[in-house]
């Protein structure tokens, strides 16, 4: 799940090619809702604070 927090093109690369593992994750999600979605609420607020650490350490 910590793939959540990755760009989506990378989620997408790395996990595209695996259909099972995609399904997993979607199996669980569906078998622990609601708590799933209250957990990950924070994922959003995760994704732009690494972009924003990203774009610091790219700067020289």
């Amino acid at each position: 799940m910590q793939l959540e927090a990755a760009d989506e093109s990378e989620r997408e690369r790395i996990l595209g090619p695996h259909k099972r593992i995609l399904k997993w994750i979607e199996d669980t999600k569906n078998a622990i809702e609601p708590y799933f979605d209250e957990i990950h609420s924070i994922m959003p607020v995760a994704r732009e604070k690494i972009k924003e650490l990203k774009a610091q350490a790219s700067k020289p």
